[in-house]
């Protein structure tokens, strides 16, 4: 059914979900996985790199130094998550300038030819949510691939 998935992640509250989804799915198939995170290069996201930094404290690593090594690490980390559970899995961190983080997760898809694009959905609250569009909104409103969008 699926031979290769692309997962979004952002290191969020969704993102244990996202990887625990796609690792079911990929051992169903036996589809090979690539981790995508798109990095705004303008500012690291607050969430992507307390979760980094959690992850580095748990394992004993020394924190790293600058927002690019803390998502590189996050990817690293969801890779090394996946190819424990026995799936076939590489990373990817790509930089987009705010607001083309969707175009960048399309183009990735689009560019590898993959089947499935999973990733999760990021909840805005109050009134910035009636003008902000949500990344997997966007995406799935744009791919030409399935989307499965874990909550």
């Amino acid at each position: 059914m699926y031979k290769r998935i692309l997962t979004a992640i952002d290191w969020t509250a969704s993102t244990e979900a996202v990887l625990d989804q796609t690792r079911h799915l990929a051992s169903l198939t036996g589809a090979t996985v690539l981790v995508l995170h798109v990095r705004a290069t303008d500012f690291p996201s607050l969430p992507s790199i307390l979760g980094a930094l959690a992850s580095q404290a748990l394992a004993g690593e020394p924190a790293a130094s600058d927002a690019g090594s803390v998502a590189q690490r996050m990817v690293d980390d969801a890779v090394a998550v996946l190819s424990t559970a026995g799936v076939q899995a590489e990373g990817l961190l790509l930089e987009s300038t705010p607001g083309y983080t969707p175009r960048a997760v399309l183009d990735q898809a689009r560019e590898t030819e993959v089947d499935l694009i999973v990733l999760g959905r990021r909840h805005h609250d109050g009134p910035s949510a009636l003008f902000r569009s949500n990344v997997a909104d966007e995406v799935s409103r744009h791919a030409e691939c399935p989307v499965l969008i874990v909550p």
